[in-house]
């Protein structure tokens, strides 16, 4: 899922939010993987960013942001989401309401993925 648009260091794009499935318990929480340049908003523009097979994420469990009274309200239904309600988010994901910001790894501001595909 997407959380945009954001400006990132003058640049528009969106915060990457992937549900990932627990091994111990096979419960799935949210994942803010981190910024995303607008170009790259379609997956198939970035293959290597998504991951496949067991992952290791190190980050921190927090409650997002609220929504402000100048951020248009999420449609969950088309899947257009301008801030993050952790609720509707686990809703659509069938996600327990956990929120992680991925703090190390590939996941933070994709400036390698830019770098590869230059």
């Amino acid at each position: 899922m997407l959380i945009g648009p954001r400006i990132h260091d003058g640049k528009n794009g969106y915060l990457v939010i992937t549900p990932l499935e627990r091994e111990t318990s096979g419960a799935t929480i949210l994942v803010n993987r981190g910024w995303i340049p607008k170009t790259m908003k379609d997956q198939r523009n970035r293959v290597l960013g998504l991951p496949e097979g067991q992952v290791t994420v190190e980050g921190l469990m927090r409650e997002p942001w609220k929504k402000n009274m100048f951020t248009p309200e999420n449609k969950p239904e088309s899947k257009e989401f301008y801030f993050p309600d952790v609720a509707q988010m686990a809703k659509l994901t069938s996600s327990q309401p956990v929120w992680v910001e991925e703090t190390m790894g590939m996941g933070r501001d994709f400036d390698w993925l830019s770098v590869i595909l230059r």
